[in-house]
C-alpha cells in the first residue's frame, strides 16, 4: 500500500488469521476508533483537529497475516509512537486460547501523516 503524501490518516491493522466476521470486525475497529478519538481530545493532540477538519477524518483498514507479523509491526509503531507522541491502541478478541487470554486482533494508531509510517506498513494489504 502506497502511504506517501503529507494527507493525515488514522490506520487499523485488522488480523487475518483470526476468523472473525465483517461485523465482528467492524465493531472492533470502532470500539478501538472511539480510544482512540478520547486519547486525541484528552492530550489535546493537535493533529486530530487537522484530521478532521480538513482531512476528512479519512481511515485505512490493512491486513496483518499472522501473530507474529502483528507483534512486530506494534513493536515497530510503539518505537515511532514513542517519537512522534500519536496514540496507538490493541483491541482484542473475546476468543479464548490455550492460554486462557483473549487475542490481539486490531491494532488502530494515529492520526499520523500517511509518509511518517509508510515505511513500517507499506507492504500491507487493504482489508
Amino acid at each position: 500500500m502506497n502511504l506517501q503524501g503529507n494527507k493525515v490518516v488514522m490506520i487499523f491493522l485488522v488480523r487475518s488469521d483470526i476468523k472473525m466476521s465483517k461485523g465482528q470486525i467492524a465493531g472492533k475497529v470502532a470500539d478501538v476508533t472511539q480510544y482512540i478519538i478520547e486519547e486525541c481530545i484528552q492530550r489535546k493532540y493537535i493533529t486530530y483537529t487537522t484530521w478532521k477538519k480538513f482531512h476528512d477524518s479519512q481511515k485505512i483498514v490493512l491486513r496483518v497475516n499472522s501473530e507474529k507479523e502483528f507483534h512486530e509491526l506494534h513493536s515497530k509503531l510503539i518505537e515511532l509512537s514513542h517519537e512522534l507522541s500519536f496514540p496507538i491502541k490493541i483491541v482484542k478478541d473475546g476468543q479464548k486460547t490455550k492460554k486462557s487470554e483473549s487475542i490481539p486482533a486490531v491494532l488502530a494508531f494515529g492520526p499520523i501523516k500517511r509518509n511518517k509510517v509508510e515505511h513500517i506498513v507499506a507492504d500491507l494489504k487493504l482489508l
